[in-house]
This record gives structure tokens, C-alpha cells and sequence, in this order.
């Protein structure tokens, strides 16, 4: 009886999906910190990018006679969750966190596996698990444990809740991209998938930057900043993409969605430390409570 409920991948798996949603959910620190640097969004963007191009580029360029099997619409599909999941998504991210708190941005962010677990529910006839719900339950109970203190009155009203609206479409466009993205990278491959779509989304960045924003890169480049670029763009970008685009390609959708939830709530802990803050009791319980919500989502067929 209790087979059934076991999952058919290694435990390694979700242990990866959580690194990667670490990693990838940490951008926010860095982007703060060009953002006190006087870089706008889309410069902070286009040098992520820049950054992790070369190392996307690359496989693609190895592999060309192999890629030349993929079928023009697989190609068209991936260059469209590019723009959507990754371009469109942290284009929208990157301008809302002018206006609010990493913690906060991360809350909102949560709302990602809800919409991929009513996504899956309605448009993929696929009805989640009673231990999934229950995992996300006690995951996002965690999650309002962490940012209590950040659910504060500000004195800036308007653009809170600018800041909050636009986070918010961007958690509906990625959880979109979720599902989305999940058969074809099961048709394609991880490798194939990740360096072909990131190197789009790249290109689409790069090309939006240069022109629709007044700043010139290389002109307002100081030490900082390339070493913010190259954290972001490998450690924030191309190490959590190839993790997470392998979890999704051997879990489904909505367990993905819960257990990468554990990675914004250690990102909150982190951008605490960063600034010389100590979690409180209520936030090292809700952190807990995550990455045990995460375990057992890991351990839940959905």
C-alpha cells in the first residue's frame, strides 16, 4: 500500500529542484545591489544576461548537427516559452522590485506553485494528491511565518502596491511557463532545452535593452558591478536553470511547483543575514516548516 504513494525518481531529484530554487530565487539580492549601484532594470537584466550567454551559447554551438533533428515547431515553441518564461517574466520581476522588499517579492512569488497546482488542475485534467495539498499547505504556512515582519504599512503606498501587482503577474507568467514547458522538455532533453531557450531568452533581453534603454553597458561598468553580473548571471542564472529544467523533466508540474518552494524561503533567510538581520523565532519556524512542506511534497505523487 505504501508503494503507492512513493515516487518513481531518486530522492536527489527534489534536493536539486530546491538548489536550483535557491540559487535561482537569490537574483533578488543582487539585483537590489545593482539597483543601489544606480543600474535601472533592464541594464541589471542585460548584464545578468550578457553574463550567462556564453555559457548557454556554447552547447548550442557543439551540438548543431545534432540539433538540426529538432523539428521547426519545437524550435518555435522554445523560443516562445524564451520570451515568455524568462524574458516577459523577469523583465516584469526586475521592474517590481524597484518598488519593494526582496522578502516581500519573494512572498508574492509564492503564489507560483497555487497557480501551477489550479493551472495543472483545470487545463491539464490532472487532479493533484491529498499529501500535495497538504504540502503546499504547510509550505506556504511557513512562507507567512518568514515574511510577517515584512507585512508592514509603508509610507509608500502606491508604490507597494505597484511593485506587488507587477510580481504578481509576473508569478501568473511563470507558473504559465511551468506548465508549459514541461512536454517539451521531455521531447527535446534538459541540455538541448535549457542552452537553446536561455539563449533566446538571452538574445531577447539583450536586444531590448539595446534598444529601448539610454544606458551603455560598458560605460557605466565598475568592479562591482561585473562582479555582481557574473554572481548573478552564473550563480542566479545558468547553474539554477540546467538544475531545475532536469528536476521538471522528471517530476510533474505541481510537484515542482511545491517543493522549489523551499528555495525563496531560504533566499528571505539569506537577503536577512546579508543585511546584519538575525531571523526571529517565528521566521526559523516558518523556514522549518517549508523545507519540511518541500520533504514531503518530494515524497508525494501528484
Amino acid at each position: 500500500m505504501n508503494q503507492a504513494h512513493q515516487p518513481s525518481y531518486p530522492f536527489s531529484v527534489p534536493i536539486l529542484v530546491m538548489l536550483g530554487a535557491f540559487l535561482f530565487s537569490s537574483k533578488g539580492i543582487f539585483v537590489k545591489m545593482m539597483y543601489e549601484e544606480g543600474l535601472p532594470p533592464s541594464a541589471a537584466l542585460a548584464l545578468r544576461m550578457a553574463s550567462a550567454f556564453p555559457f548557454y551559447l556554447l552547447p548550442v554551438l557543439l551540438s548543431l548537427r545534432t540539433l538540426r533533428s529538432i523539428p521547426s515547431r519545437d524550435w518555435l515553441m522554445m523560443a516562445g516559452l524564451a520570451f515568455v518564461g524568462y524574458f516577459l517574466s523577469s523583465l516584469v520581476n526586475f521592474t517590481g522590485l524597484q518598488y519593494i522588499s526582496v522578502g516581500l517579492e519573494r512572498v508574492i512569488l509564492f503564489s507560483y506553485p497555487t497557480l501551477v497546482l489550479l493551472g495543472a488542475s483545470i487545463f491539464q485534467k490532472r487532479k493533484a494528491s491529498y499529501r500535495l495539498y497538504l504540502a503546499a499547505t504547510v509550505s506556504w504556512t511557513g512562507l507567512y511565518l518568514v515574511i510577517q515582519e515584512e507585512m508592514v504599512l509603508s509610507q509608500k503606498l502606491d508604490a507597494v502596491l505597484l511593485g506587488s501587482g507587477l510580481i504578481l503577474l509576473s508569478a501568473m507568467i511563470y507558473a504559465g511557463y511551468i506548465l508549459l514547458a514541461k512536454p517539451v522538455i521531455e521531447r527535446i532533453g534538459v541540455r538541448s532545452y535549457t542552452s537553446i531557450s536561455m539563449s533566446f531568452s538571452c538574445l531577447f533581453v539583450l536586444l531590448n535593452h539595446s534598444l529601448n534603454s539610454p544606458v551603455v553597458l560598458h560605460e557605466v561598468m565598475t568592479p562591482k558591478l561585473i562582479g555582481l553580473g557574473l554572481t548573478i548571471g552564473i550563480l542566479g542564472t545558468v547553474f539554477p536553470t540546467y538544475l531545475l529544467s532536469y528536476g521538471l523533466s522528471k517530476i510533474s508540474s505541481s510537484s515542482y511547483a511545491v517543493i522549489s518552494s523551499v528555495g525563496p524561503v531560504a533566499t528571505i533567510a539569506l537577503s536577512l543575514l546579508m543585511l546584519g538581520q538575525t531571523p526571529g523565532a517565528w521566521q526559523l519556524a516558518g523556514i522549518g516548516m517549508s523545507v519540511c512542506g518541500s520533504l514531503m511534497a518530494a515524497r508525494s505523487k501528484a
